[in-house]
Protein backbone atom coordinates (compact mmCIF):
# COMPACT_ATOMS: atom_id res chain seq x y z
CA UNK A 1 0.00 0.00 0.00
CA UNK A 2 1.22 2.98 -0.88
CA UNK A 3 2.47 5.70 1.92
CA UNK A 4 -0.75 7.71 4.22
CA UNK A 5 1.40 10.93 3.13
CA UNK A 6 0.79 10.67 -0.64
CA UNK A 7 -2.77 9.89 -0.47
CA UNK A 8 -5.52 12.44 -0.24
CA UNK A 9 -7.40 11.79 2.57
CA UNK A 10 -10.80 12.15 0.31
CA UNK A 11 -9.28 9.25 -2.13
CA UNK A 12 -10.94 6.27 -2.09
CA UNK A 13 -8.98 2.92 -2.49
CA UNK A 14 -10.40 -0.61 -2.86
CA UNK A 15 -9.28 -3.25 -0.53
CA UNK A 16 -7.09 -5.62 -2.81
CA UNK A 17 -5.79 -2.89 -4.74
CA UNK A 18 -2.31 -2.85 -5.67
CA UNK A 19 -0.24 0.54 -4.77
CA UNK A 20 3.53 0.98 -4.95
CA UNK A 21 4.33 3.26 -1.80
CA UNK A 22 5.07 6.02 -4.03
CA UNK A 23 1.90 6.65 -5.45
CA UNK A 24 0.99 9.96 -5.58
CA UNK A 25 -2.90 10.21 -5.30
CA UNK A 26 -4.63 13.08 -5.45
CA UNK A 27 -8.43 13.99 -3.47
CA UNK A 28 -11.88 12.50 -4.89
CA UNK A 29 -9.72 9.69 -6.28
CA UNK A 30 -11.32 6.52 -6.70
CA UNK A 31 -9.70 2.73 -7.34
CA UNK A 32 -11.08 -0.23 -7.54
CA UNK A 33 -10.01 -3.78 -6.11
CA UNK A 34 -8.19 -5.42 -9.18
CA UNK A 35 -5.85 -1.95 -9.98
CA UNK A 36 -2.36 -2.38 -9.75
CA UNK A 37 -0.11 1.24 -9.94
CA UNK A 38 3.49 1.26 -10.67
CA UNK A 39 5.98 3.23 -9.02
CA UNK A 40 6.35 6.89 -9.08
CA UNK A 41 3.10 7.42 -11.07
CA UNK A 42 0.62 10.44 -10.04
CA UNK A 43 -3.01 10.30 -10.02
CA UNK A 44 -4.59 13.54 -9.77
CA UNK A 45 -8.20 14.76 -8.64
CA UNK A 46 -11.50 13.22 -9.31
CA UNK A 47 -9.42 9.88 -11.64
CA UNK A 48 -11.77 6.70 -11.41
CA UNK A 49 -9.57 3.56 -12.15
CA UNK A 50 -11.27 0.14 -12.24
CA UNK A 51 -11.65 -3.19 -13.92
CA UNK A 52 -8.53 -5.09 -13.88
CA UNK A 53 -6.16 -2.67 -14.96
CA UNK A 54 -2.12 -2.20 -14.82
CA UNK A 55 -0.78 1.18 -14.74
CA UNK A 56 3.29 0.89 -15.25
CA UNK A 57 5.70 3.43 -13.61
CA UNK A 58 6.09 7.04 -13.60
CA UNK A 59 2.76 7.67 -15.43
CA UNK A 60 1.06 11.06 -14.80
CA UNK A 61 -2.64 10.60 -14.68
CA UNK A 62 -4.66 14.06 -14.49
CA UNK A 63 -7.93 15.29 -13.25
CA UNK A 64 -10.52 13.96 -14.46
CA UNK A 65 -9.18 10.67 -16.37
CA UNK A 66 -11.30 7.56 -16.64
CA UNK A 67 -9.68 4.09 -16.69
CA UNK A 68 -11.01 0.43 -16.93
CA UNK A 69 -14.49 1.61 -16.56
CA UNK A 70 -16.95 -1.07 -18.58
CA UNK A 71 -16.61 -0.54 -22.38
CA UNK A 72 -19.68 1.77 -24.42
CA UNK A 73 -20.09 -2.53 -26.27
CA UNK A 74 -23.88 -3.94 -26.05
CA UNK A 75 -22.23 -7.31 -26.28
CA UNK A 76 -19.88 -6.64 -23.14
CA UNK A 77 -21.27 -9.10 -20.49
CA UNK A 78 -19.39 -7.87 -17.18
CA UNK A 79 -15.94 -10.13 -18.12
CA UNK A 80 -13.40 -9.86 -16.11
CA UNK A 81 -11.15 -7.73 -18.68
CA UNK A 82 -8.91 -4.63 -18.07
CA UNK A 83 -6.62 -2.25 -19.29
CA UNK A 84 -2.88 -2.36 -19.14
CA UNK A 85 -1.34 0.94 -19.60
CA UNK A 86 3.23 0.96 -19.98
CA UNK A 87 5.64 3.41 -18.06
CA UNK A 88 5.50 7.07 -18.46
CA UNK A 89 2.72 7.62 -20.26
CA UNK A 90 0.93 11.03 -19.90
CA UNK A 91 -2.89 10.88 -19.13
CA UNK A 92 -4.47 14.23 -19.74
CA UNK A 93 -7.92 15.65 -18.53
CA UNK A 94 -10.81 13.47 -18.76
CA UNK A 95 -9.21 10.94 -21.09
CA UNK A 96 -11.53 7.58 -21.68
CA UNK A 97 -10.01 4.59 -21.65
CA UNK A 98 -11.97 1.66 -21.62
CA UNK A 99 -11.51 -2.28 -20.49
CA UNK A 100 -11.84 -4.65 -23.40
CA UNK A 101 -15.14 -6.58 -24.25
CA UNK A 102 -14.93 -11.25 -23.96
CA UNK A 103 -11.04 -10.98 -23.10
CA UNK A 104 -8.43 -9.65 -22.23
CA UNK A 105 -7.13 -5.74 -22.13
CA UNK A 106 -6.66 -2.85 -23.61
CA UNK A 107 -2.99 -2.27 -24.23
CA UNK A 108 -1.49 1.66 -24.07
CA UNK A 109 2.67 1.26 -24.85
CA UNK A 110 5.33 3.21 -22.86
CA UNK A 111 6.04 6.99 -22.96
CA UNK A 112 2.34 7.57 -24.61
CA UNK A 113 1.10 10.90 -24.47
CA UNK A 114 -2.86 11.55 -24.48
CA UNK A 115 -4.84 14.84 -24.48
CA UNK A 116 -7.62 16.02 -22.96
CA UNK A 117 -10.62 14.51 -23.93
CA UNK A 118 -9.12 11.26 -25.93
CA UNK A 119 -10.87 8.14 -26.27
CA UNK A 120 -9.64 4.66 -26.31
CA UNK A 121 -12.21 2.31 -26.56
CA UNK A 122 -12.22 -1.39 -26.03
CA UNK A 123 -9.97 -4.03 -26.55
CA UNK A 124 -7.38 -1.38 -29.07
CA UNK A 125 -3.51 -1.81 -28.86
CA UNK A 126 -1.75 1.36 -28.72
CA UNK A 127 2.20 1.19 -29.43
CA UNK A 128 5.79 2.92 -27.70
CA UNK A 129 5.75 6.99 -27.78
CA UNK A 130 2.28 7.33 -29.29
CA UNK A 131 0.76 10.92 -29.39
CA UNK A 132 -2.65 11.76 -29.71
CA UNK A 133 -4.07 15.54 -29.75
CA UNK A 134 -7.27 16.18 -27.68
CA UNK A 135 -10.42 14.54 -28.48
CA UNK A 136 -8.32 11.97 -30.57
CA UNK A 137 -11.12 8.96 -30.88
CA UNK A 138 -10.14 5.44 -31.47
CA UNK A 139 -13.32 2.87 -31.68
CA UNK A 140 -13.21 -0.70 -30.76
CA UNK A 141 -9.92 -2.74 -31.82
CA UNK A 142 -8.11 -0.22 -33.36
CA UNK A 143 -4.17 -0.77 -33.06
CA UNK A 144 -1.63 1.93 -33.70
CA UNK A 145 1.90 1.14 -34.52
CA UNK A 146 4.57 2.99 -32.08
CA UNK A 147 5.35 6.71 -32.87
CA UNK A 148 2.34 7.56 -34.60
CA UNK A 149 1.26 11.27 -34.01
CA UNK A 150 -2.28 12.04 -34.34
CA UNK A 151 -3.56 16.13 -34.06
CA UNK A 152 -6.75 17.12 -32.47
CA UNK A 153 -10.25 15.35 -33.09
CA UNK A 154 -9.03 12.42 -35.51
CA UNK A 155 -11.57 9.39 -35.42
CA UNK A 156 -10.65 5.77 -36.47
CA UNK A 157 -13.41 3.16 -36.95
CA UNK A 158 -13.32 0.03 -35.59
CA UNK A 159 -11.13 -2.68 -35.95
CA UNK A 160 -8.58 -0.33 -38.49
CA UNK A 161 -4.89 -0.08 -38.10
CA UNK A 162 -2.67 2.99 -38.34
CA UNK A 163 1.17 2.07 -38.87
CA UNK A 164 4.47 3.18 -37.19
CA UNK A 165 5.20 7.03 -37.76
CA UNK A 166 1.86 8.23 -39.26
CA UNK A 167 1.16 11.72 -39.01
CA UNK A 168 -2.25 12.11 -38.72
CA UNK A 169 -3.17 15.58 -39.71
CA UNK A 170 -6.64 17.45 -37.69
CA UNK A 171 -10.06 16.22 -38.09
CA UNK A 172 -9.10 12.85 -40.04
CA UNK A 173 -11.37 10.61 -39.87
CA UNK A 174 -10.83 7.18 -41.50
CA UNK A 175 -12.83 3.78 -42.09
CA UNK A 176 -9.76 2.42 -43.39
CA UNK A 177 -5.97 1.59 -42.81
CA UNK A 178 -3.17 4.73 -43.16
CA UNK A 179 -0.12 2.63 -44.12
CA UNK A 180 3.10 3.37 -41.99
CA UNK A 181 5.45 6.30 -42.36
CA UNK A 182 2.87 8.42 -43.95
CA UNK A 183 1.07 11.83 -43.37
CA UNK A 184 -2.35 11.19 -43.87
CA UNK A 185 -5.33 13.90 -44.25
CA UNK A 186 -8.93 14.64 -44.81
CA UNK A 187 -12.16 12.95 -43.90
CA UNK A 188 -12.17 10.35 -45.88
CA UNK A 189 -8.44 10.09 -44.43
CA UNK A 190 -6.17 9.87 -47.97
CA UNK A 191 -2.12 9.84 -47.72
CA UNK A 192 -0.66 13.01 -48.75
CA UNK A 193 2.72 11.96 -48.48
CA UNK A 194 5.86 10.71 -46.59
CA UNK A 195 6.37 11.54 -42.67
CA UNK A 196 9.94 12.95 -43.50
CA UNK A 197 10.25 14.51 -40.26
CA UNK A 198 9.17 11.99 -37.87
CA UNK A 199 11.64 9.49 -39.91
CA UNK A 200 14.52 11.90 -39.10
CA UNK A 201 13.67 12.68 -36.01
CA UNK A 202 13.80 8.66 -35.45
CA UNK A 203 16.99 8.19 -37.10
CA UNK A 204 16.42 7.00 -40.32
CA UNK A 205 18.83 6.81 -42.71
CA UNK A 206 18.77 8.53 -45.94
CA UNK A 207 18.93 4.99 -47.99
CA UNK A 208 16.10 3.27 -45.80
CA UNK A 209 13.90 6.51 -46.38
CA UNK A 210 14.62 6.69 -50.02
CA UNK A 211 13.80 2.44 -50.50
CA UNK A 212 10.38 4.21 -48.57
CA UNK A 213 10.06 6.65 -50.87
CA UNK A 214 10.28 3.78 -53.95
CA UNK A 215 7.59 1.55 -51.99
CA UNK A 216 5.56 4.01 -52.24
CA UNK A 217 5.85 5.77 -55.57
CA UNK A 218 5.27 1.74 -57.01
CA UNK A 219 2.43 1.48 -54.68
CA UNK A 220 0.76 4.92 -55.89
CA UNK A 221 1.76 6.33 -59.10
CA UNK A 222 2.59 2.89 -61.29
CA UNK A 223 -0.35 2.30 -62.35
CA UNK A 224 -0.13 -1.18 -60.66
CA UNK A 225 -2.51 -2.71 -58.04
CA UNK A 226 -1.66 -3.79 -54.79
CA UNK A 227 -0.29 -7.34 -55.20
CA UNK A 228 1.76 -5.87 -58.60
CA UNK A 229 3.26 -2.93 -56.75
CA UNK A 230 4.19 -5.31 -53.84
CA UNK A 231 6.20 -7.96 -56.47
CA UNK A 232 7.86 -5.03 -58.22
CA UNK A 233 9.00 -3.82 -54.60
CA UNK A 234 10.44 -6.81 -53.81
CA UNK A 235 12.38 -7.43 -57.26
CA UNK A 236 13.49 -3.65 -57.61
CA UNK A 237 14.14 -2.26 -53.67
CA UNK A 238 16.31 -2.86 -51.32
CA UNK A 239 14.76 -5.27 -48.48
CA UNK A 240 15.18 -3.13 -45.52
CA UNK A 241 12.87 -4.56 -42.44
CA UNK A 242 10.79 -1.13 -43.16
CA UNK A 243 10.25 -1.85 -46.98
CA UNK A 244 9.50 -5.26 -45.85
CA UNK A 245 7.08 -3.83 -43.20
CA UNK A 246 5.16 -1.51 -45.64
CA UNK A 247 4.47 -4.85 -47.93
CA UNK A 248 3.17 -6.60 -45.36
CA UNK A 249 0.83 -4.01 -44.55
CA UNK A 250 -0.86 -3.77 -47.95
CA UNK A 251 -0.73 -7.23 -48.40
CA UNK A 252 -2.65 -8.22 -44.81
CA UNK A 253 -5.20 -5.19 -44.61
CA UNK A 254 -8.51 -6.50 -44.34
CA UNK A 255 -10.00 -2.97 -44.68
CA UNK A 256 -7.83 -1.77 -47.46
CA UNK A 257 -5.35 0.98 -47.21
CA UNK A 258 -6.17 4.80 -47.53
CA UNK A 259 -6.09 6.22 -51.19
CA UNK A 260 -3.61 9.08 -52.10
CA UNK A 261 -5.09 12.70 -53.01
CA UNK A 262 -5.97 13.22 -56.46
CA UNK A 263 -5.90 17.00 -56.34
CA UNK A 264 -3.24 19.63 -55.15
CA UNK A 265 -4.70 21.71 -52.87
CA UNK A 266 -3.25 25.40 -52.70
CA UNK A 267 -0.45 25.59 -50.06
CA UNK A 268 -0.06 21.74 -50.20
CA UNK A 269 2.64 19.34 -51.82
CA UNK A 270 0.70 16.59 -53.31
CA UNK A 271 1.93 13.02 -52.94
CA UNK A 272 3.22 12.95 -56.62
CA UNK A 273 5.61 16.24 -55.86
CA UNK A 274 6.98 14.56 -52.47
CA UNK A 275 7.64 11.08 -54.34
CA UNK A 276 9.66 12.84 -56.90
CA UNK A 277 11.87 15.24 -55.19
CA UNK A 278 15.39 14.25 -54.97
CA UNK A 279 16.91 12.17 -52.66
CA UNK A 280 19.01 14.73 -50.66
CA UNK A 281 15.94 16.85 -49.93
CA UNK A 282 13.74 14.09 -49.18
Amino acid sequence: MTSLSLIHKTAIIAEGAQIHETVDIGPYAVIGPNVKVGAGTKIGAHVVIDGHTTIGENCHIFAGAAIGLEPQDLKYKNEATGVVIGNNCVIREYVTIHRATHEGNTIIGDNCFLMNYTHIAHNCVVGNAVIMANATTLAGHVEVGDGSVFAGMVVMHQHTKVGRFCMVGGMTGSRVDLPPFTLTDGRPAMVRGINVIGLRRNKMGPDKRAAIKKCYKLLYRSGLNHSQAIAKIQEEVEQFEEVKEVCDFFANSKRGVAPTFGDVKEGTRELGEVLDAPVDEF
